[in-house]
């Protein structure tokens, strides 16, 4: 039997932008509707118009307001009230989901055979939400109404058009779940109409309906009940949310499997993450860490031989010149090396040192005496020009952290740094064996430092440095979104590997050595410490994620430390208030930095008297 369905699609981007996820979803939706209407809240690129046109030419732009909720409404006004009963059914769905990972024919075929006047997709149980305007606080088991279909019964019902002509006006999002998501179900349901969703998890998951199994276990619905969708919040929610929860791990192997197991591709939800998310929540989310081995090569039928690669480096204590040629030999046999210095006695050094190690390719360049910047003006000044003609780059410096007492906290420091990006021949094979298997992978490092007094940064990233980061953004034109309340992810020590196409903009931008600040340097807030906080920003701008990368040596010294940091945060009140106090100062960082660094004086100053 032939059914005739009609489809409300709702989107909205702050940008009017038109992804490819959403026109992979209405072409899925063409397959089984007869009728598509997409309604924008909000702006609409012409470009976005362009491609919904190729689909569509039921095209409503309105004002954004009232959510989806009256989006939905006025999809529906659009086909008319008489002309709804012309169909059988009427599917309603927003662009809050990826997918569908599965024929919707299939989906559709199994709810025709229940005996149903509405139906979802997934649903949430009943549970109690202190912030909810419901009466008490209380939702009940409802439809999540990203995805609900209304058979003609229904549709054509006094009460179906009376429920949304008098749809009340929203203007939050806690008033359109408390008032609509959370009340539709139950509301039909109490005039007769009969329900159910596709995915029926009562008798595994019965007792989680407490949560948002959408959000929270979004493997389980992807594989084992075969969910079409996974929800594009499973990628942008805090972590401290999942990890509240469950293990944190579920939108990464759902996000695997998708991959492993689907044809859809995954490339659709990248291109929307990482054009509107916060890549702290990315990160976290999809676990962006690489664990490579450094005495196998993991996969030694990827031919890498094609791949342009050097390795640039910053070269300024004699006496670390043969520290740093052990490491800049890993990658010997793969690429060329540059490396910058201060003197010429120091390139004759290099040369002698470096030189003999059977490089494919040596250059050193000697900066000149008014440079600025450090290192990192030596790599976007200096090195700038050699950058065009590779693929891939690692970039190292010598590092001693002088001010640090005893010098065995920097010295640790440059191992750290210098081992997880240049630890073996094997392992920098799989460095470029990683990028090549991962087109959109733009950048790794080593995850924040964690010994010493560099500890501290972790509750912390931003330090003094969220404004004149953000005043950079502008600069380089990076349009990604940039928070003070979410940590940037940026490569601590100042040493990585980039893929150059995903640096652009910064490669591009007209770095001078007076941008930078002329010695000495202030410890923090300094152009340096910007351009520093910028990398993943760009990479994200371009389209690419950056990740952490550690050798598989390496991370079992890093689960010690961590397990030994964690088991010494002991959980006391003075703790909590000072958690709480810490979260509400985080928004303002100007004073944040400045209490942070007196803060941690008094610290140093307390723990010398106690020395005494």
């Amino acid at each position: 039997m032939d059914i005739k369905r009609a489809a409300v699609y709702v989107i909205y981007d702050k940008d009017g932008i038109v992804d490819s996820y959403v026109i992979y979803m209405l072409r899925e939706l063409l397959k089984v509707c007869d009728k598509l209407v997409v309604v924008c809240n909000g702006l609409l690129s012409d470009e976005g118009r362009a491609s919904l046109a190729g689909l569509t030419e039921d095209i409503v732009v309105r004002a954004n307001e009232g959510f989806d909720a009256w989006a939905y409404k006025t999809g529906m006004e659009y086909i008319g009230w008489d002309k709804l009963g012309d169909y059988d059914e009427l599917i309603l769905l927003n662009d809050t989901v990826f997918g569908p990972f599965y024929p919707f024919q299939r989906i559709f075929d199994e709810m025709d055979t229940r005996d149903v006047d509405f139906w979802g997709m997934t649903k949430h149980g009943r549970f109690h939400n202190p912030d909810g305007l419901t009466k008490g606080g209380v939702f009940p088991e409802h439809i999540q109404t990203y995805f609900i279909v209304i058979c003609n019964k229904m549709l054509v019902s006094g009460e179906f058009q009376n429920y949304w002509s008098s749809l009340p006006e929203l203007k939050s999002w806690n008033q359109t779940v408390s008032y609509v998501e959370s009340q539709f179900t139950g509301y039909f349901a109490g005039m007769g109409y009969k329900w159910d969703v596709f995915v029926n998890a009562d008798k595994e998951l019965a007792e989680f309906y407490d949560i948002s199994l959408m959000s929270l276990m979004p493997y389980e619905m992807v594989s084992d009940y075969k969910c079409p969708f996974i929800k594009r919040k499973c990628f942008t929610i805090g972590y401290s949310t999942a990890l509240t929860f469950t293990i944190g791990n579920s939108t990464r192997k759902a996000f695997d499997y998708i991959c492993e197991n689907t044809s859809y591709d995954v490339d659709m939800i990248w291109e929307h993450i990482l054009r509107t998310a916060s890549f702290r929540h990315i990160k976290d989310n999809l676990h962006l860490n690489y664990i490579l081995p450094e005495k196998v090569i993991m996969d030694d039928t990827l031919d890498i031989s094609k791949a342009k690669v050097a390795v640039f480096a910053h070269i300024t204590y004699e006496d670390l010149i043969d520290f740093c040629a052990g490491y800049v030999n890993s990658a010997s046999d793969i690429a060329d090396v540059y490396i910058t210095t201060l003197s010429e006695d120091l390139k004759t050094h290099i040369i002698n040192r470096i030189g003999q190690s059977g490089l494919n390719k040596l250059e050193v360049v000697v900066l000149p005496e008014n440079s600025r910047g450090r290192d990192v003006g030596a790599l976007w000044v200096a090195l700038k020009p050699y950058m065009a003609e590779y693929d891939y780059i690692c970039w190292i410096h010598n590092k001693k952290s002088p001010q640090v007492r005893p010098l065995t906290v920097g010295r640790d420091f440059a191992r750290r740094c210098m081992e997880n990006t240049l630890a073996s021949k094997e392992y920098v094979k799989n460095i470029i064996g990683m990028f090549e298997k991962n087109p959109r992978l733009g950048m790794l490092f080593p995850p924040p430092i964690i010994h010493g007094p560099y500890i501290q940064l972790l509750s912390f990233l931003w330090t003094g440095n969220y404004h004149n980061t953000v005043e950079l953004a502008n600069k380089l034109g990076i349009k990604v979104p940039i928070d003070v309340g979410f940590d940037p992810i940026f490569p601590t020590g100042g040493m990585f590997w980039f893929r150059t196409k995903a640096l652009k903009k910064v490669i591009d931008y007209d770095l001078k050595y007076e941008d930078f600040q002329s010695e000495p340097l202030p410890e923090d807030g300094t152009f340096g410490h910007a351009f520093e906080r910028i990398y993943c920003f760009a990479a994200q701008d371009e389209g690419y994620y950056s990740a952490w990368v550690m050798t598989d040596k390496f991370v079992l010294n890093e689960i010690t430390s961590l397990s030994f940091i964690l088991s010494s945060a002991k959980p006391t009140l003075y703790g909590t208030i000072r958690k709480s106090l810490v979260e509400r100062l985080r928004k303002f960082p100007g004073p944040f930095a400045f209490l942070q660094k007196r803060y941690r004086r008094c610290k140093q100053f307390i723990k010398r008297l106690r020395g005494r």
